[in-house]
């Protein structure tokens, strides 16, 4: 009988990241009912001053669930670790910090025929690991099964604004979740991407992209104007970035919503909320663009303190 796992957990997670246990115990739950041999990988990317946040949660982790820990750096040591099983979870830690990186470290390490790609600071919906695998199982010629991306936001009237646009259905690649054939996706991604999810998605082509509208990825919004604006100038930076670098990638997504979706899907408050979400986001796209065309990007992974809170 194969001792290869079925399907691989991979989370790219910062060093600072202050929420990996919880979504640690999120997927773990979801993917004990969802697969056969499993094995998690988390890459743990960046400079940590002494015992880093997330390599904490990973032990505590680990000690939870009755599995070893084996810590990997693969920037010393490139070969696989001797006696590594898929039981195990596996930290492979790198100075290198950078999403991109970090996806390029799991896709190399991961040994599932179908990986499952999570972030660090999310919540999942009961179930939705099992509704991707099958999903994909449904479709054989996808390469990439997507959720749909919902939020949890405070009672505030800021976060109301910033939860208008989840009212729309947009047909895109979730960032923060989503299922893949292993043997289908691109050996690597470039390096310095800002949105890689984005490029995957159109490397991949829409085509081979499946959604569920069931499953939910859940995601912390930004509770500050400064929070909202270091998230999506990031985002925004990412379009640009694609735009400028990778044109020919373009026609190779969905269409997305018009307007007249948003007048359908959304409450005449929420159409309200939602116009004044579009002028910020518009604020931070030229933000974005003129920090892009100057080659001023070395702030753009500066933390959304706010969207990494779930228990305030």
């Amino acid at each position: 009988m194969s001792t290869e796992p079925t399907v691989t957990l991979g989370i790219p997670c910062r060093t600072d990241e202050p929420a990996l246990g919880r979504t640690l115990d999120a997927a773990w739950s979801d993917l004990r009912t969802a697969a056969g041999t499993t094995e998690t990988l988390v890459c743990l990317n960046g400079r940590a001053a002494g015992r880093s946040p997330a390599a904490r949660d990973l032990d505590a982790f680990a000690r939870r669930v009755g599995a070893r820990l084996v810590m990997h750096d693969v920037d010393r040591e490139p070969e696989r670790p001797a006696g590594a099983e898929p039981a195990d979870v596996v930290a492979l830690t790198t100075e290198r910090a950078g999403k991109a990186i970090a996806w390029n470290v799991l896709r190399r390490w991961a040994r599932g025929a179908t990986t499952v790609f999570l972030d660090a600071d999310v919540d999942i919906g009961a179930g939705s690991i099992a509704r991707l695998l099958d999903a994909l199982a449904a479709a054989p010629d996808a390469v990439l099964a997507s959720p749909k991306t919902s939020c949890a936001p405070r009672p505030t009237a800021f976060e109301r604004i910033m939860a208008a646009p989840y009212g729309v259905d947009f047909p895109n690649l979730s960032g923060q979740l989503y299922a893949a054939r292993s043997a289908g996706l691109p050996p690597t991604m470039p390096e310095d991407l800002i949105e890689p999810e984005r490029w995957l998605e159109l490397a991949v082509g829409r085509e081979r992209v499946v959604r569920d509208p069931v499953a939910r990825v859940v995601v912390r919004l930004p509770a500050t104007l400064g929070d909202f604006y270091r998230q999506r100038i990031r985002i925004e930076m990412g379009k640009v970035q694609i735009d400028a670098q990778y044109p020919a990638l373009l026609a190779r997504g969905n269409p997305q919503p018009r307007g007249w979706t948003a007048l359908r899907a959304l409450s005449v408050p929420d159409l309200g909320r939602l116009g004044v979400y579009l002028v910020l986001r518009e604020s931070a796209h030229v933000v974005a663009w003129w920090r892009y065309r100057r080659r001023r990007t070395e702030g753009v992974w500066i933390q959304a303190a706010s969207t990494k809170q779930w228990t305030a």
